[in-house]
């Protein structure tokens, strides 16, 4: 009976250690050195995803830890050679999602980070292939009464520093504008509208989906996904959800303690 007991105690303790692991993950927004240089003074939309994500990392009950982008910028501020590391390799990804291995490798280590997330957004038309920032956009199409169909395209790519391997990536893209393909704002108010969208399909939407799929990559079976039909927004106008847009996963139940299977080495 003893050895029983001795033993059932072992197995709690070893189950109690694994579900214990966490990661650390650095998000790193491609606009993370160059964000609110806008017309308007908002957050770059690569910069809002990375906040939401991170937000969802350090509440997902231990299992994913990130710095804050306050914390990564007083970092980089401290490191003229980190810096400079960080926004070469942010520029790469940012203009062809590029991937410097070896530069993550050695900013992984600056955090102590075997993970990183990277993350760009960009607006494009179907007559010019530029890609621009959203606020950019914004003031020129109303400058100008520019009318195309734009969409906001987000790209996202997990990289396992250690090993040199992409863990996950995804492209998220919906139409922004109205469905005339207007997409204005004559004043701060109607500028600041747009923004609160933003801030919403960051949200409910990209991070929703990303941080959780992130988190299956280190913990499969933890998270469920729910019907993408569930994303579409049948009320149309700016920033309509697409179905084609990933599966978001559902919230994860407050009792449910389980983490899954880990993917160890990483």
């Amino acid at each position: 009976m003893k050895i029983l007991v001795k033993l059932i105690v072992i197995f709690s303790l070893l189950i109690s250690s694994v579900q214990a692991v966490t990661f650390d993950v650095l998000v790193l927004p491609a606009d993370l050195l160059n964000s609110k240089e806008n017309y308007y003074g908002f957050d770059e939309v690569s910069e809002i995803v990375a906040s939401d994500i991170i937000n969802d990392f350090n509440l997902s009950n231990g299992k994913i830890k990130s710095p804050d982008l306050y914390e990564v910028r007083a970092k980089i501020s401290q490191d003229s050679t980190l810096k400079t590391s960080i926004s070469n390799t942010l520029k790469k990804y940012n203009t062809d999602n590029s991937v410097d291995y070896k530069a993550l490798k050695d900013i992984g280590k600056d955090f102590s980070c075997k993970s990183v997330l990277l993350i760009s957004s960009s607006v494009t038309t179907n007559k010019n292939s530029l890609k621009r920032g959203i606020w950019e956009v914004l003031e020129i199409s109303t400058a100008f009464n520019a009318e195309y169909p734009y969409r906001l395209e987000t790209s996202l790519v997990l990289i396992d520093t250690l090993n040199d391997i992409v863990m996950w990536s995804n492209h998220y893209s919906t139409k922004i504008g109205a469905n005339d393909n207007s997409f204005e704002a004559k004043n701060y108010a109607q500028a600041n509208e747009i923004l609160n969208k933003i801030r919403l399909y960051s949200k409910n939407i990209v991070a929703k989906s990303a941080s959780q799929n992130i988190i299956l990559r280190f913990f499969p079976k933890s998270v469920r996904t729910i019907d993408k039909s569930n994303l579409d927004n049948s009320n149309g106008g700016a920033l309509k959800f697409d179905r084609n847009l990933p599966q978001a996963p559902l919230e994860p139940s407050e009792n449910n303690q389980f983490y899954g299977d880990m993917i160890y080495g990483i």
